[in-house]
């Protein structure tokens, strides 16, 4: 089979008139005419100027329409018909008329101008937007939240970003981080530079390991954990903030006293690691039980008027509206 190459389109078989290599007639074989496409560089606007007159069959009225001299949708209409090699329009002094290729084109204009409508919608549409949420751990309330929040907020990217027990005021104060969930025993705790909301509060348990001598009670006391070693969060170094009491001190002053306490964690997964592997006991949220559960490890409510409380902070500043509106989820899941 022959290739012969000509100019703008595919034709099978071959004429006679075109350059050809070889002599396809000659041997019997058929040939292949591989034309090749030119490419035809249309504006939107030269297809508005195209619909405004099929349309209004009319250039004057067009022109009046587009805003343009008919000397200007006239030259735009010879040069669109130029581009194509076809011919669009039928004129004469007493009418216009769309010829067979003009009504062809109608729709592939309107529909290539509908296309750039909707382009030109879609790059003002709002950018996605992204909040930053600070974790010291995992809960079913900030599941909950996470959830209602995807639900009602789908523009929004939400971001985890864990800070561990200490982290959360340094990761706002920094802007790592657009909100940050903290612990504390005060339900209306107050920190430099930060507005709280509460979200909800948690009883306190005991995490020991299996076989310790409390594991099998209902509840333990204060006076029940005299002389263990209680595992707590790893001190932070790089705090610019005035210290707060201790975890431990504010749940009874005597712990730090009667117990030995080692600062050692930094996330309630290490802290049930060691639980577990039988280095020390530790003190936390019920809402450990759900989402911290692991061979070797048991929960025992803690006698004691405290509860720990859940407190999303932000920076003390007007938020971003992304910020808002999930601030106000938030707050609407767990009232």
């Amino acid at each position: 089979m022959a290739l012969i190459f000509v100019a703008d389109n595919v034709c099978w078989p071959s004429g006679k008139t075109e350059a050809s290599f070889g002599n396809p007639e000659a041997t019997g074989q058929r040939s292949l005419h591989l034309r090749y496409s030119r490419s035809v560089d249309l504006t939107l606007h030269q297809l508005r100027c195209f619909i405004a007159v099929a349309d209004t069959l009319h250039f004057a009225r067009a022109a009046q329409l587009l805003h343009v001299s008919p000397s200007t949708l006239s030259g735009q209409i010879s040069t669109l018909e130029r581009q194509l090699d076809r011919k669009l329009f039928e004129r004469s002094p007493r009418a216009v008329l769309l010829t067979a290729k003009g009504q062809e084109l109608v729709p592939l204009a309107r529909e290539a101008l509908d296309a750039a409508e909707r382009i030109a919608l879609w790059s003002r549409a709002p950018k996605d937007q992204v909040v930053q949420i600070g974790t010291p751990a995992s809960s079913a309330g900030l599941r909950a939240i996470l959830q209602a929040a995807a639900a009602q907020l789908p523009r929004v990217d939400l971001r985890l970003r864990p800070s561990g027990f200490t982290g959360g005021l340094r990761a706002l104060s920094t802007r790592q981080v657009d909100c940050a969930l903290l612990f504390d025993l005060d339900p209306n705790a107050q920190y430099a530079g930060v507005q709280t909301a509460f979200l909800w509060s948690e009883e306190l348990v005991v995490a020991l390991p299996e076989g310790h001598r409390c594991a099998s009670q209902d509840r333990v006391d204060i006076a029940d954990l005299f002389g263990e070693t209680l595992i707590g969060p790893a001190v932070d170094e790089s705090a610019d903030e005035t210290p707060r009491p201790g975890w431990y001190e504010t749940i009874d002053p005597l712990l730090p006293l009667r117990c030995s306490v080692k600062s050692l964690v930094d996330s309630a997964d290490e802290a049930m690691e060691l639980v577990a592997a039988g280095i020390g006991l530790n003190i936390a949220g019920s809402s450990v039980i759900s989402s911290y559960t692991r061979p070797g490890v048991r929960f025992v409510p803690l006698e004691t008027g405290h509860r720990v409380s859940v407190l999303l902070a932000t920076r003390d500043e007007q938020p971003a509206s992304e910020v808002a509106a999930f601030l106000e989820v938030a707050a609407r899941t767990v009232a």
